[in-house]
C-alpha cells in the first residue's frame, strides 16, 4: 500500500532493477488489469500499477472532481517511490489522466505511452454514463461496458479477460464511476502538448470502436516525435484481449537497462 494526501492505494510491484515503469488502468478496472503485460514489461525495467481513486484497493477515497486530482496522485506515486521521472504508460481513462499529468508537469516523464484513450472530451456520452449509473445502479452498465471495451468473439467465449471486467464493473461504487466520468467529461489536453519532448507512443486498437483510431493518429501527430501505431483486432481493453500485442509494442517503445 502507498500513503497519498488524502488516501491510500495499492500497487504492484515487477521487476528489480531498470527504467522505472508506472502504468494507470482504464475506467471500472484495476491495476490487475495490467498483470498480463508484467512479465514481459519487468526484463530489464522496474514496473509499478497503482489502484486509481475509487478503484480497487483505493474504492474508498474521496471522489476526484477533475482529472487534475488524478493527476496529482500520480505525482503522489512517483513521489512515494522516490522517482524523478518515470515511463508513464495510460489506459483510456488513465491515459486521459496520464495525458493531463504531462501537460501539468512534463518534467516528470521520461516517456508517455497512450493506449485506446482520447484527447478530447465527449460530454453528452459521459455525463449519460454516470448519470445512468446514479439511476440505475452498476448492473444496468455491465453489459453495455462490455460490449464496448470487447470483441464479439471475446464475449462469446466469456473470456477471463471478460470475466475479469464484469466483475470490476459491479464491485464499483455507482457514486464512483459516476465521478470518474464527470472527471473525464473535464478532459482538458487537446492541443496542449505541442511542446512535450519526451518520447511518447500512441496505441489504437483496429477493433476499438470506429473513429477512435483517427483521434488517436491526431494525437499522435500533435505530439512532437509521436509514433501512432494501430494494433489489428485489438479492442478498448487491450491488455485484457490481446496483451500479447500491447506487451510486444511497449517492449520495443520502453528502454531498457
Amino acid at each position: 500500500m502507498l500513503t497519498l494526501d488524502d488516501h491510500q492505494t495499492g500497487l504492484l510491484r515487477r521487476g528489480e532493477s531498470g527504467p522505472p515503469v508506472v502504468l494507470l488502468h482504464s475506467l471500472g478496472g484495476d491495476k490487475r488489469m495490467w498483470e498480463p503485460v508484467l512479465d514481459r514489461l519487468a526484463n530489464g525495467r522496474r514496473v509499478f500499477a497503482y489502484d486509481l481513486r475509487g478503484h480497487g484497493e483505493a474504492s474508498g477515497a474521496p471522489h476526484p472532481q477533475r482529472l487534475t486530482d488524478l493527476a496529482r496522485d500520480l505525482f503522489g506515486v512517483l513521489d512515494a517511490l522516490e522517482l524523478e521521472t518515470a515511463h508513464v504508460v495510460g489506459l483510456s481513462y488513465g491515459g486521459g489522466i496520464a495525458q493531463t499529468a504531462a501537460v501539468e508537469a512534463p518534467q516528470r516523464f521520461a516517456s508517455l505511452a497512450l493506449l485506446a484513450t482520447t484527447d478530447r472530451p465527449f460530454p453528452e456520452v459521459f455525463e449519460h454514463r454516470a448519470a445512468a449509473a446514479e439511476a440505475g445502479g452498476m448492473e444496468a452498465q455491465v453489459e453495455e461496458s462490455l460490449a464496448r471495451w470487447f470483441t464479439p468473439a471475446a464475449l462469446a467465449a466469456e473470456t477471463a479477460g471478460v470475466r475479469f471486467a464484469r466483475d470490476g464493473v459491479r464491485a464499483m461504487d455507482p457514486a464512483a464511476w459516476a465521478a470518474a466520468w464527470r472527471a473525464m467529461k473535464q478532459l482538458d489536453v487537446q492541443g496542449k502538448l505541442g511542446s512535450f519532448s519526451a518520447p511518447t507512443l500512441v496505441v489504437a486498437g483496429g477493433a476499438d470502436v470506429p473513429g477512435s483510431a483517427d483521434v488517436l493518429r491526431s494525437l499522435a501527430d500533435g505530439i512532437p516525435g509521436g509514433q501512432f501505431v494501430e494494433l489489428p483486432g485489438v479492442p478498448h481493453l487491450q491488455t485484457l484481449e490481446r496483451p500479447e500485442l500491447v506487451a510486444g509494442a511497449l517492449d520495443a517503445f520502453l528502454p531498457t537497462a
